[in-house]
C-alpha cells in the first residue's frame, strides 16, 4: 500500500493558510467585490461549508508561533501588494502593550555583550532615521555583522520566547521572515523623539520591536526610559494619544511590543560622558513576510 506523501497534520496547517491568505485580500481595496464574492465561496469550500450554512470558518491552529509554509508550489500564486495596499485603511486603537522579562540572558553572555561593545567602541556610527530628519534622535550604533556569533545566540533566544510572547500581545502567530539587531549606544544628552519602528515603505513589514538593555554595575546614568504611547492607526497614520507607559533600561532585561506603536527614548545624563558608562541596547525588529 503506497504511504501518503502529505501528513494529515500538514495538510490541515495548508488548508489554514489558505484560508488566512484567501481572508487577508477580502480587505484589499484592489480587489473587485465579484472577486471578493469569489474568495468568499472559496473560503466556505476550504472549510467544507455549503454556501447557504451560517457556519463560522475553521480558526487557523497556532503553530509555536510561526503560521505553516507551504513545501508544494502553488498555482496561481498572488503577487506581493505594494505598501499602499497594505497600509491600515480603517482605525484600529494598540493599547501600547508590551512583555518585559528581566534576566533574559545568563550573566555569562550579558557580560559577554558588554565586553563587546567596549572592544568595538571605535566601530559604532552615528544613527540615522529614515525621514533623515534633524535633531530627531541622538545614538550611535553597531551593525550585527560586526559579532555574527552573538547574533545568532541573541536571535534563537528570541525566536525561542516568542510562543510566549504572542499571546501575552493578544497578537497573532506569524512567519519571521527576518530578525533585524544592532547594538545601540546612549551617552549623555542622547535621545530619539516619538516614532514608529513601521510607518515607511522600507519598513512596513516590520511586526514587532524588542530591546535588551544592558549596562555596567553598577548603574552609571540616569533617564534612557522607553516610553510607549497609546497609538491610533488611521488611514496609514500612526497617531500617539497622549497616553504612555514608561520601561525603565533595567540591565539584562527585553521588552517586546507592536512596531506600529508611537514610542520614544526619553534624554539620557551620563555625567562621566564615558563611552563604557552609558546605555546600552541590542535592539530591533522581527519582520513578517512580505506577502
Amino acid at each position: 500500500m503506497a504511504q501518503n506523501l502529505v501528513s494529515v497534520d500538514r495538510l490541515r496547517q495548508l488548508t489554514n493558510l489558505s484560508i488566512e491568505t484567501l481572508e487577508s485580500l477580502l480587505t484589499s481595496p484592489d480587489v473587485s467585490s465579484q472577486q471578493k464574492a469569489e474568495i468568499a465561496f472559496k473560503i466556505l469550500e476550504l472549510v467544507g461549508v455549503s454556501p447557504e450554512t451560517l457556519i463560522s470558518p475553521a480558526v487557523s491552529p497556532k503553530t509555536n508561533g510561526f503560521s505553516p509554509q507551504p513545501t508544494t508550489p502553488q498555482a496561481d500564486p498572488i503577487p506581493a501588494p505594494d505598501y499602499q495596499s497594505v497600509i491600515q485603511k480603517e482605525s484600529l486603537f494598540l493599547p501600547g502593550d508590551h512583555v518585559f522579562i528581566e534576566n533574559f540572558l545568563s550573566l555569562e553572555e550579558n557580560q559577554e555583550i558588554l565586553k563587546i561593545a567596549f572592544s568595538k567602541s571605535d566601530q559604532f556610527v552615528g544613527s540615522t532615521t529614515t525621514t533623515q530628519a534633524v535633531n530627531y534622535r541622538q545614538s550611535s550604533i553597531l551593525y550585527a555583522t560586526l559579532f555574527p556569533e552573538f547574533y545568532n545566540l541573541m536571535r534563537n533566544k528570541i525566536l525561542n520566547a516568542l510562543p510566549d510572547i504572542l499571546p501575552q500581545l493578544n497578537h497573532q502567530p506569524f512567519d519571521v521572515s527576518q530578525v533585524e539587531m544592532q547594538l545601540t549606544a546612549h551617552n549623555d544628552g542622547c535621545f530619539y523623539k516619538i516614532h514608529n519602528d513601521s510607518g515607511s515603505e522600507k519598513t512596513y513589514t516590520r511586526t514587532l520591536t524588542y530591546v535588551y538593555y544592558f549596562h555596567q554595575e553598577p548603574k552609571q546614568f540616569s533617564g534612557g526610559e522607553l516610553r510607549l504611547y497609546e497609538t491610533e492607526l488611521k488611514n496609514g497614520s500612526a497617531i500617539s494619544q497622549g497616553q504612555y507607559k514608561t520601561i525603565e533600561p533595567r540591565n539584562n532585561s527585553i521588552v517586546f511590543f507592536d512596531s506600529r506603536c508611537k514610542h520614544e527614548v526619553m534624554p539620557v545624563r551620563c555625567p562621566s560622558q564615558r563611552f563604557e558608562d552609558g546605555r546600552f541596547t541590542l535592539n530591533g525588529w522581527l519582520r513578517r513576510p512580505d506577502h
